[in-house]
């Protein structure tokens, strides 16, 4: 229950503030002010059948109701349309900000749970959607109520029986909505997964298209791409139908509803119970009603349409919420291991047979070792340094822990490497380089290049030194290296060896490696092998 309202109050439908309410009368000025004109029309329209109006009044009523009329096509522009747009961009943007924000706070289990496609869906389409649908909420329904309960009042002060008609109107609106937006409302949250898939296959093919060009697989990608482009299509075809039907059918019956109140407002003068400039005000009266009702119908068709949106963002903020586990793992004693692990450690959630069993065994690292690990690929060398960090499942182990709070807080090198376009100072990601370091890598041109995400623009080895110099210039007394030495020449290996080993009692180092370089000044070597993990030294 905890967890979950704390999700509703991450996301909030309905945003009451003063702003808001002031930018809800503003949506309403337009409206309430329209009908002030139509009150001089209706006057205007009177004085005329009279037969004999007066000039200088007929003059200053035609004045009064240009200057009305002028007031409220500049309310609907400024206060109606172009504030509540400003909000509602403000509103979406916000909303996706705090979609990243939570993504990066969200525990790595929690996150292995989706493709990129589910987050690139939470952090655009729903973020989006639920900011424009708070605002409008917020801002643009409660103008519209506002303004239905003016133009009812209106209605009532030319003749009660008015606004039972009005208020059929406004029944006959939702009615005829109704089917349309529930079956778009629906479809929406069908054709999510196959959205989801679909952004997903966008991703891999921007990724992957020099991998795609340089294995002449160009069909193979189109043909999949395809493949999701269709499934995703059927649902958007059947999606667009129901959206354009609630969009079309209330405007349709507008006429039908429109001549009703007309025959009603000729009986009422027939009856001798209005004028005819009162009926001419009820006419424009009804006129105006139907902004405000196609507004809220609107309204009604979007919150079911964009419920899977909030649905989703919901779940996202409470998966941001969930506690990693490694929490309990956190061993406090000073004088106490950096990391301790003893079990089994899985790669997939099933056991046994269903299961990928990495390697059980027990592994000790201790403040200011140079602890080397080895292995043959696949053998959950690098799970292990992720287990280490804080960045896996607790789950995986089947077995004890007992990790240091500097373990969880670890520099790490871990692949791939991350670059960002701009210099080598962005590429630092807020850290300072450390000069030592920065002359044992010998970066070359790179201090001073631009630097790109683009294949061509490092290479494997640039990109090797620019991950060590991130890891190794920070402050953290734990380091984590997943394979220091690929793709650096021998000069830079044999100088990040005797680095590393000139850090022994003053850092703690965890290294994968799979040569002897660190072998001699390595504290503690643990080696995988059929399964075991065993100390070798």
């Amino acid at each position: 229950m905890a967890r979950r309202a704390s999700k509703e109050r991450a996301y909030p439908l309905f945003r009451p503030s003063a702003r808001n309410l002031a930018l809800a009368l503003g949506v309403a000025s337009g409206t309430v002010l329209s009908a002030g004109a139509a009150y001089l029309l209706g006057a205007i329209v009177d004085g005329l059948a009279s037969g004999a109006p007066a000039p200088r009044e007929t003059a200053g009523r035609l004045g009064a109701f240009l200057v009305v009329s002028l007031a409220a096509a500049l309310a609907k522009f400024a206060l109606d349309d172009w504030l509540p747009l400003k909000a509602n961009l403000r509103a979406e943007v916000d909303a996706s900000d705090e979609a990243i924000d939570q993504l990066l706070a969200m525990p790595q289990r929690a996150f292995e749970r989706h493709d990129a496609g589910h987050f690139l869906n939470v952090v655009n389409a729903a973020a989006f959607g639920y900011g424009s649908m708070s605002v409008y909420l917020s801002v643009n329904v409660v103008g519209c109520a506002i303004a239905v309960v003016a133009l009812l009042g209106c209605a009532a002060a030319i003749d009660v029986l008015l606004v039972p008609v009005f208020l059929c109107g406004l029944a006959v609106y939702f009615a005829v909505n109704w089917g349309p937006m529930h079956s778009a409302g629906r479809l929406l949250m069908e054709m999510m997964p196959a959205s989801e898939a679909w952004q997903e296959e966008v991703r891999r093919l921007v990724e992957e298209k020099r991998v795609a060009n340089a294995a002449g697989a160009e069909g193979f990608y189109e043909r999949r791409f395809a493949k999701s482009t269709d499934a995703y299509r059927a649902f958007l075809r059947r999606y667009r139908l129901s959206d354009t039907a609630q969009t079309t059918l209330p405007a349709a019956v507008s006429p039908a509803l429109q001549v009703a109140a007309l025959a009603v407002c000729v009986a009422l003068w027939a009856a001798g119970q209005i004028t005819l400039g009162a009926v001419v005000a009820a006419w424009q009266l009804f006129s105006l009603l139907q902004s405000p009702m196609a507004d809220l119908c609107s309204f009604v068709s979007f919150y079911v349409a964009s419920r899977p949106n909030l649905v989703l963002l919901r779940e996202h903020a409470g998966e941001a919420e969930e506690p990693s586990g490694f929490g309990t793992l956190a061993a406090r004693a000073d004088a106490g291991p950096v990391a301790r692990v003893d079990g089994t450690l899985w790669a997939t959630p099933e056991r046994g047979e269903e299961g990928k069993r990495l390697f059980a065994g027990e592994l000790e690292v201790r403040p200011g070792e140079l602890v080397v690990i080895k292995g043959a690929n696949g053998t959950g060398k690098s799970r292990l340094l992720d287990f280490l960090r804080g960045l896996s499942d607790p789950a995986d182990l089947d077995g004890g822990a007992a990790l240091a709070p500097g373990a969880l807080d670890a520099a790490y090198l871990t692949y791939p490497v991350p670059v960002v376009s701009g210099t080598l100072e962005d590429n630092l990601l807020g850290a300072a380089a450390d000069p030592e370091v920065a002359e044992m890598l010998d970066l070359g041109d790179l201090p001073g290049r631009a630097i790109t995400d683009q294949p061509l623009n490092l290479s494997l080895g640039e990109r090797q030194k620019l991950g060590l110099l991130r890891a190794l210039s920070r402050p953290e007394p734990v380091v984590l290296l997943d394979e220091p030495l690929t793709n650096l020449d021998a000069a830079t290996s044999a100088r990040l060896c005797d680095y590393l080993a000139g850090l022994r009692r003053r850092r703690t180092v965890v290294a994968i490696m799979h040569s002897g370089e660190l072998d001699a000044a390595a504290d503690r070597i643990y080696e995988i092998r059929d399964g075991r993990l065993a100390r070798v030294k």
